[in-house]
């Protein structure tokens, strides 16, 4: 028997949110059997009841009104994926301040606005869960918090964006340039139609500042961090990089300093001995140093909608087991 029923809004029914939502009604008697939780989908918000067909949920489900589905009183959990800093941000703001758990895997809103959310979850005695937001399916954040209950974090690096590495590895591999395989990474839904976010480092700096605020124990803001994206990077490059015995890879990462720390989004050579040479394609992999534990390296896929549903469902069912104790914090 269930421990408890779980009521979940889902905000945003694209890709991600859909698979959330599937999964919760679909797989309701697996995830039952799993987590010890009853999750049930109160409704999901959209821009029409279409996005409840396209996601296996049906048109009744679907709601146009995100606020009256926030402060419905059969939701405890909201999931926030809807993307983009506003009206993300504000709604997840209200969610929190009303009581309600989040989840989201939104980096732009979070990295910009997490003062402003971690107040309103003080507020409400609710948790702010955001696993999905850095390295989509891979247990990042949760390894990251265990490894600073007994450590100081002295480095992060990463490769974060899945777009960009697709990208530099095919450059790499067919002695490519940098156009004809960014067009072919929208051919194959790798890049968006629009993909300055990704190819010129704002989404990799996203979650670097989120990764950066909890080793630090600061909001570090996005602004903060020396960036710059691969639309530069030609296969003259990829082929020097070559010669030399490496290749290149968009590296996010933070260096503590005895006053602070060095931040920086920038394409990068990578040496061939060095584990991140391997990490093709679209996933991901971020390495961890603490002063005790040494280097820790994550490696998966890093977005995607199994993967980062997989990482949604796993912070909503921590959220109903610890409540506010689950909540990620600042310099605690």
């Amino acid at each position: 028997m269930a421990e408890q029923r779980i009521g979940v809004a889902v905000l945003g029914l694209g890709n991600i949110g859909g698979a959330v939502a599937r999964a919760l009604v679909h797989d309701a008697s697996a995830l039952e059997r799993q987590s010890g939780l009853t999750l049930e989908l109160v409704g999901g918000f959209a821009r029409g009841p279409e996005y409840g067909e396209r996601a296996g949920i049906g048109r009744e489900r679907v709601s146009s009104d995100a606020e009256a589905l926030i402060d419905d009183p059969q939701v405890d959990v909201v999931v926030e994926v809807l993307g983009g800093e506003q009206p993300a941000a504000a709604l997840i703001s209200r969610a929190l301040a009303a009581g309600k758990h989040v989840v989201t895997a939104n980096k732009e809103a979070v990295s910009k606005h997490l003062p402003a959310m971690l107040a309103a979850a003080r507020d409400g005695n609710s948790a702010l869960m955001c696993e999905a937001s850095v390295g989509g399916g891979i247990p990042l954040l949760v390894s990251l918090r265990q490894i600073m209950a007994t450590n100081r974090i002295e480095r992060l690096r990463g490769i974060v964006n899945g777009t960009t590495n697709f990208i530099l590895s095919k450059m790499d591999a067919e002695g490519a340039d940098y156009a004809p395989t960014l067009a072919e990474a929208q051919a194959l839904g790798y890049a968006e139609p629009d993909p300055t976010a990704d190819v010129e480092g704002f989404d990799a700096s996203y979650k670097l500042a989120i990764l950066a605020s909890l080793a630090l124990g600061r909001h570090v803001h996005p602004q903060e961090i020396s960036r710059t994206g691969i639309s530069g990077v030609t296969a003259l490059d990829i082929a020097d990089a070559r010669a030399r015995g490496g290749t290149i890879r968009l590296i996010a990462g933070m260096q503590r300093t005895d006053d602070g720390a060095t931040l920086s989004v920038a394409p990068t050579f990578i040496p061939n001995d060095d584990l991140f040479s391997r990490v093709m394609s679209n996933f991901n992999a971020i390495e961890i140093v603490g002063d005790r534990v040494g280097p820790v390296l994550l490696h998966g896929q890093g977005a995607g909608p199994s993967p980062t549903s997989s990482a949604i469902l796993s912070d909503i069912i921590e959220a109903a087991r610890a409540g506010s104790a689950a909540s990620l914090r600042l310099g605690e």
